[in-house]
């Protein structure tokens, strides 16, 4: 039980990015705010074909999380383990941009994350 809260706040800032990625897809002029600040406005097309891709991917993610949690059905432990990685290197990724917006805005939120993945992950 104790693992239950850190499953459902990685999925709810889950749920916060892939409305994010859906929203900049959707042509949002939010380019600032990610991939390092490269595109300013919305993102040229294929960048938003690509926002698609990574919107399944942050999917793919809380789905491994919260399965880890016992909040969803099992999947195979290796899937965890995919999506603590991804987690991780996302943080790390994060904190380093050269986009200012970006570190301050998606940082915290990946820390928090990365904090919710170390519970499920060594609990």
């Amino acid at each position: 039980m104790p693992m239950l809260w850190a499953g459902w706040i990685y999925v709810a800032l889950i749920m916060v990015l892939v409305g994010f990625q859906a929203c900049m897809a959707l042509g949002a002029p939010w380019g600032h705010l990610a991939n390092g600040g490269r595109w300013r406005g919305r993102l040229p097309p294929a960048m938003r074909v690509a926002a698609i891709g990574q919107g399944a991917i942050l999917v793919f993610m809380g789905t491994a999380m919260a399965a880890r949690a016992g909040i969803a059905p099992d999947w195979p432990n290796w899937t965890f383990w995919a999506a603590f990685s991804v987690t991780i290197a996302t943080t790390v990724a994060n904190l380093a941009t050269p986009s200012r917006a970006e570190r301050l805005l998606w940082g915290p939120v990946t820390v928090a994350l990365t904090v919710c993945a170390l519970r499920l992950a060594f609990c």
